[in-house]
């Protein structure tokens, strides 16, 4: 289905499933497609699982305006009100994790049923009190350093070959605007969302990898600390950056825990 945003741009969406609502947020240069994995399960076990591509991906409209990381937190409220979602659970990846952090910190008295964030750091240049950032860049480099090519391998081992079927070919269909979207990467880098997590009184999950190639896992435990209550760290091994499509059954699991029982995980 096509959805219209507050400003006229159209974003591709799917639902699928019955029960409590779960959107899922896939990350930079990513597709809705990333999360076949989850969405099975979630509609096996009883949930409506929502996808999307975000403003300026996939099949959504292009656009030639710039983007930046609070036109998709905004996208994401209007999604979920649009869509008349009540109490949902949003879970996102990557940049996708950004917007979920961004919609707590604007949104703080929506409500939730939980969040998710999977590898990816409230803030994402490092400095000398925070050494959780993206590689090299840091708060004076980040400039030169964000953007420069890099032979880096996002995964672990591959994506997992059920979810490299369907991802694949639809990322083909789908190629990603990559010079229309820099300056979007340029913004979602210069975001801090750790007062966000910090303040946030919805539940949530902060999977980090352990063999991330981009980020110190140890920033879930270092924001964990900062707001016990409430948010949740958990480090996996055995896949890279995109834990939920390398390891989707072990990942699987853990969302199905954290969902059942988020205030407890």
């Amino acid at each position: 289905m096509k959805i219209k945003m507050r400003d006229g741009v159209v974003l591709d969406c799917h639902r699928y499933g019955k029960g409590q609502p779960v959107v899922l947020v896939h990350g930079f240069g990513g597709i809705q497609e990333i999360w076949v994995g989850q969405v099975s399960w979630l509609v096996a076990h009883g949930y409506e699982a929502i996808v999307y591509d975000q403003r300026n991906h996939g099949a959504s409209q292009p656009i030639a305006g710039p983007v930046q990381v609070m036109d998709l937190v905004q996208d994401l409220h209007d999604l979920i009100l649009q869509l008349n979602l009540k109490k949902p659970f949003l879970i996102g990846h990557s940049m996708g994790a950004g917007v979920v952090y961004g919609f707590l910190g604007y949104y703080p008295s929506f409500q939730l049923s939980g969040a998710m964030g999977i590898d990816q750091p409230p803030k994402m240049l490092s400095n000398s009190e925070w050494p959780y950032g993206f590689l090299d860049a840091t708060d004076d480099n980040y400039r030169i350093n964000l953007l420069k090519k890099r032979k880096v391998h996002e995964t672990l081992n591959g994506l997992d070959d059920r979810i490299w079927q369907r991802y694949h070919p639809a990322k083909k269909q789908k190629p990603f605007r990559l010079k229309e979207n820099l300056g979007l990467l340029v913004n979602e880098a210069r975001a801090d969302w750790r007062s966000a997590l910090e303040h946030t009184q919805v539940d949530t999950l902060l999977v980090s990898s352990v063999q991330s190639p981009f980020f110190d896992y140890r920033f879930a435990e270092t924001m964990e600390r900062l707001n016990p209550q409430h948010i949740h760290a958990l480090a996996v091994e055995g896949a890279g950056h995109d834990v939920q499509a390398e390891i989707p059954d072990k990942f699987n699991q853990i969302m199905g825990a954290f969902l059942k029982n988020p205030a407890t995980f």
